[in-house]
Parts: C-alpha cells; structure tokens; sequence
C-alpha cells in the first residue's frame, strides 16, 4: 500500500491550500534603492534583559525564550506557550535582523541545524542572524507522537502489494488505506497528549506571528526574512500579514501558496519524475555511468527494477559490522522512497546511479545502505531511529493544518484522494504517492474543513528574490516562477539544472547578490538572472563502482584509487555525521570503520572486502589542512602485497608505492 509521501527542505514537500488568480504584472526596469546608512543599537543588551544564554547545541547563538499567545488571533484566549529564539549579533555596525526560516520540513528544527559558515563577512558584520525552533518543534513545545508513526512507517516500508497494481485499486485495499490513516491518526493524536482542537495552532499562520512578536520586542522597524523549502511558506505567511515589517525578501526553493494540497502534491510527483529522468537520461550520455550499467539504457534499468520489487520484494542479505548478515526484502516502497530522496543534491544523485547500476548487476546491497540511510532505519533490527533535529510528527501535523486536499465531506475528500493517487500511481511517473497524503489530513483533527483560498503574494515596495533551479525536485521550478511573476518589486534568480535550494553553497550567483543587497542595499540591474556559474548537468561527475573481477583493473593505482573513491561515496560515510568513529560490514566479508581525528579522519580497514577476490587490511588518515589522504594497507585475495597510497587534493595527484604478488610499485598519476 502506498502511505503519505513527501519530502521537503533535504526532507520534504508542502503545499498550503490556495488557488491562484489573474498575475499582476512584474514593471520591467528594476527601483531603485538607497545603499543602507542608518545603524541601529547593538541587540546585546536587549537579549540580556530577555535572560539569553549560549544556545546548547550550537553555542555561536544566544538562545532566548519569549511567551506568545497560543492563539494570536484571538484576544479573548489567554493561554501562552513559549517560542525560543536564537541570536547571533552582529560582530560590527548593526543594520537589523536576518531572520531565517530555516531548515524547511515542516518539522526541522532551526536551532539545532543552524550554521553560520555560509554567510559573508559583511553580513555577519551588519545583521543579527536569527534563527528559531517554531512551535510545536525542538526548543518550543515540542508535540510527539514517536511510537504512532513508528508503526506506521515501518508498515509503509515493508508493505507488499501483491493484488492487481501497485496502490489502492481494490475496494479491499483502498478501505485498509483509510482505517490505516484514521488508526494513524487517532493514535499519534492521543500520544501527543493535548487536547485536538489545540492542534489548529500550531499551523504556520501562527508561526508567522510568532516572528512578529519576537520583532516588536526587540524594537526593530523591519526585518530581512530568508525563507528555504518549506520556509518560504513561513515567509510568505509573514509577507501577507506584515509587509510592512520587511526590508526585503529571500525565498529560496521556492512554494507556491495559491496551489491547493492536491495541486502542490501532484506538481511535486511530475518534478522529482522530472528529475530522475535527466538523471537517467545524462548516464546514458555518460560512458563512464553508461558502462557500470552493462550498456543498457538507465531508464529501463530504473523499470526493470522497480517492477521486480513490485511483482516480488527482493530478497537480501546486509552484512553487519559484527561479520553476521541479516536477511531481508526491499520493497517498492523502499525504492520510491529512497529514489526521491536521493534527487535533492547532485552528488546523491550520482551516488543513487551508483546503487542502481550494483543492483542491475545483483548487487543490492549499495542501494541497502542508501535506504537504510534515508529511512534511518537500523539495519540489525529494523527500527526506526529517527531523526534528533526533525519532527515527523509535527510534518504531518503542520502540513494537515495549513492545507485541504480536495472539497467536500470527509468522505469525499478520500474518494477524490484515492481517486487522484490511483491516477497517478504506479511505476510511471516514477516517484509519486504525494496526494495520497491528503488520506491522513482527512483525520487530522486541526485539518480546515473548508478549501483555503489565497490571493498571490504582491508585496508593493519589498525588494523580494525568488532563488530556484530547474532540476529541484521538491519545490518546483514552476512554482517558483508563478510567484516571481505576481510580485510587484520581485527578481527572479534561478539555476539550469541545479537541486533543491541555490543559497549559501559557495556560488557567486546567487551568494553575492543577496550579500550586495543585504549590505549595500544594492539591487539587481535586471529583473531575471540566469546563475551560470552553475554547471548544468543533472548529477557530479560519474565516479565508476569497483569491476567484478581484479583483472579489469588497469594497474594497481586505478585500483587503489577506485578503492579510495568508492570508501569515499559509501552512503554511511558519505552522509555520517562524523561525531565518533563508526563500523560499517564491507559487502564481501571484513569491516571499515571511519571516525574524526583533531586534523581530519582516521580510517582502519580489517579484511576489508568491497568486491570478489580483493580484502585490505590497514589503516588510512586524511589531514584536512594539507588535503592529503594516506593509506597503508595489506592486499590479500587474488593477490597480495604491501601498498602505501597517496592523494593530494590540491594538485589532484596520485602515488603509489610498495609490493604486490613480488613486483615493485611505483606509479604516479
């Protein structure tokens, strides 16, 4: 059975039920704006007077916590909660508030994830970056309900559909998908422990104020407000109600609020279907990816694969660190969900072409690690770990409250969803189940029961950029341009190619232009901006698997660099969070463990075996001030011998030195 499906941020999708009206035109010659010159009162002692401390997980802030009402329109309720809000004050002279709305979901925590390294010097000299944990999540009365949807994800994981096709097409079927979402629901509503009809408040309007009253109690006139993924919701939620509050607008992958549920949801499905497509579609231009996958075409691959794990889960077996293998299947559940959440970054895309051409060969076990990664699941027992920054509950629960899926009776708002999801479901598109969310909503309690209807955003006078990319699979290009189109004093920056979110990841464009704006007050010479400092390929470059045999390598330094390059992308690498060292179980028998060090990482590997006919055995460092990387290993298996690996990033060389089956190495590349 299909369950709800969707992503935002570098976890998800939204969409707030509106629909769109008749665009105002955008003026083509940009305003003017004067470079910025008024200073204001260092915020330092006002977040004294609120009781600020060092935040506890990211102590460059200065967590405050500030009481609102529960309840921001309606005066006659005087129950509060407290929101916490972190601060970290500008190192020079003040121009105001950077407000973030970060990192996206809804459901991620902003205070936890909050970093710092992506903005200027300038910026960091001039704004007070501002960051928060929205109500309901991490710092700010967080609602929970762990165990609920445990179960039911783990239901959704491992479910089979073996009647008729994939999805709710059998009566049967579609009534267990409805008693499903309302036992769901039911049960994470009695788990968070506070009376439904309190729900309602915890939907984004109420976040928007929430910002408000943390601005007027520092004093400030206005704000600059950044919004990422489903942050951009937020901001425009604020947008609405206090534009005249703004000094300027960042939305960055960008949400069409006019979109009802259903339309978010489905626009959604066609751009990670997009996405995947030109992923597939530039491996089979690729020759190296092109060769991983036997020369077959990587659509069909992709297909191929998915009907296998529709027809029948896949059976496998996923070594552990402790030498044992734990015996499982994979689900097509499990391929969609793993697909979708690998087509965020051009890197993870590169490294899902690289578990989907092993699998093609009957190696599953790459994309294993990819869903157990995604999934954060725990591959010995199957649990569900969870995520310490991001609120599944608060997810559904936000996306519940802000929007309707479809009209009607509640019993007409699930015909019509599972009516939509069926239309759309399947193998093609490739990545969908987006609407079926819309069955959940139908039960949750603070979920509007008639359609939310919302003009476009407008903004007169607020300089306001639109930031998106053509290839970003949760919020997609088309939304971001919709909104861009009915802005008054709106610049559209935007990226051929590119992920999901093109702020803050080193590029010029579009990184200097909201700097020359934040700082100098300087805007844009045109209205639309092309960043073309971007590469336009859908994935990084193709880093090729190991071959099958020891043979196909070319020497012993293509070896070890493919060796090198492939411990590199392993998935539970790749994405580990570096806090402690970490065992991982190589495919073929022997373990890898990884961990950080003072000046980089440390490496040791005990009959390490990635592939058949070849097990190392050693230790590897990396400096990360010289940007060198040292391995010592012994090989056994098809052949042995003693090898000493070296690679500089910095001029991009490889050494290679020792013995191996009695001949003398000594290769450079």
């Amino acid at each position: 059975m299909k369950r709800l499906f969707v992503f935002l941020s570098v976890f998800g999708l939204v969409s707030l039920a509106c629909q769109a009206l008749a665009p105002t035109p955008t003026p083509a010659i940009p305003p003017t704006q004067e470079p910025i010159e008024a200073t204001l009162p260092s915020i330092a002692t006002k977040l004294e007077e609120l009781g600020g401390a060092p935040c506890e997980e990211t102590p460059d802030l200065t967590c405050v916590s500030i009481q609102v009402p529960l309840n921001h329109f309606d005066a006659a309720n005087s129950e509060t909660i407290n929101v916490v809000f972190g601060v970290r004050p500008a190192s020079g002279t003040r121009y105001g508030m950077y407000v973030q709305a970060f990192p996206g979901g809804p459901g991620g925590e902003g205070l936890s994830s909050a970093y710092l390294d992506y903005f200027s010097d300038s910026v960091l000299e001039h704004f007070d970056i501002v960051f928060f944990d929205q109500r309901g999540i991490g710092l700010s009365n967080p609602l929970e309900c762990p165990i609920a949807f445990e179960k039911d994800f783990i239901r959704y994981l491992t479910d089979v559909d073996n009647v008729g096709e994939e999805g709710y097409d059998t009566p049967e079927e579609q009534q267990d998908a409805i008693d499903e979402a309302r036992t769901y629901i039911e049960e994470c509503v009695a788990e968070i422990g506070i009376e439904p009809a309190k729900l309602a408040f915890f939907g984004t309007d109420q976040v928007a104020e929430d910002i408000e009253s943390f601005r007027e109690i520092i004093g400030d006139e206005k704000i600059w407000l950044y919004g990422v993924s489903y942050g951009t919701a937020v901001s425009q939620t604020y947008a609405y109600a206090h534009a005249d509050r703004l000094a300027g607008l960042i939305l960055d992958g960008t949400i069409n609020m006019t979109q009802t549920g259903e339309e978010s949801a489905l626009s959604q499905e066609k751009a990670f279907d997009k996405v995947l497509l030109a992923v597939l579609n530039a491996c089979n231009e690729d020759e190296a990816c092109s060769k991983d996958m036997g020369g077959e075409d990587a659509v069909a691959v992709y297909d191929k694969l998915a009907a296998k794990a529709a027809d029948t889960p896949i059976a496998y077996e996923f070594p552990l660190p402790g030498g044992e293998k734990v015996k499982g299947t994979f689900t097509f559940n499990q391929l969609e969900y793993t697909t979708a959440y690998q087509m965020y970054t051009l890197t993870s895309r590169m490294i899902f072409l690289k578990a989907l051409a092993a699998a093609n060969k009957g190696d599953l076990i790459p994309m294993m690690r990819l869903m157990y990664i995604n999934t954060v699941i725990d591959p010995e027992t199957f649990d569900y770990l969870g995520d310490p920054t991001f609120s599944d509950t608060m997810f559904l629960g936000v996306l519940c409250t802000d929007d309707t899926f479809f009209s009607g009776t509640q019993e007409e708002r699930i015909a019509q969803t599972i009516e939509a999801g069926q239309a759309s479901n399947g193998t093609v598109p490739r990545v969908d189940g987006s609407v079926y969310t819309g069955l959940p909503c139908a039960f949750w309690p603070a979920s509007p029961k008639e359609t939310v209807r919302r003009e476009p955003l407008v903004l007169e006078g607020v300089p306001t950029f639109v930031l998106n990319a053509t290839l970003d699979p949760a919020t997609p290009f088309e939304e971001g341009e919709a909104v861009y189109k009915n802005l008054a004093d709106g610049y559209h920056i935007y990226v051929e190619g590119g992920i999901h979110s093109i702020y803050g990841w080193g590029y010029d464009c579009p990184d200097n232009t909201i700097t020359d704006f934040l700082v100098e007050g300087k805007l844009p010479a045109q209205r639309e901006t092309l960043c073309t400092d971007w590469e336009a390929e859908p994935y990084s470059f193709y880093s090729p698997n190991l071959p099958a045999k020891i043979n196909d390598f070319a020497d012993p330094l293509e070896m070890m660099t493919l060796l090198d390059d492939n411990f590199y992308y392993l998935p539970e690498v790749y994405y580990g969070d570096w806090e402690e060292d970490e065992t991982v179980g190589c495919t073929f028998g022997g373990t890898y463990t990884f961990g950080p060090t003072d000046d980089g990482a440390a490496y040791t590997y005990d009959q390490c075996s990635m592939m058949p006919g070849l097990a190392v055995t050693g230790t590897g460092t990396y400096n990360s001030g010289l940007g060198i990387f040292t391995s010592s290993l012994e090989v056994s298996g098809e052949q042995k011998g003693a090898l000493i690996y070296n690679y500089n990033y910095q001029t991009s060389t490889a050494t290679l030195t020792g013995q191996l089956d009695g001949e003398t190495v000594n290769l450079t590349r």
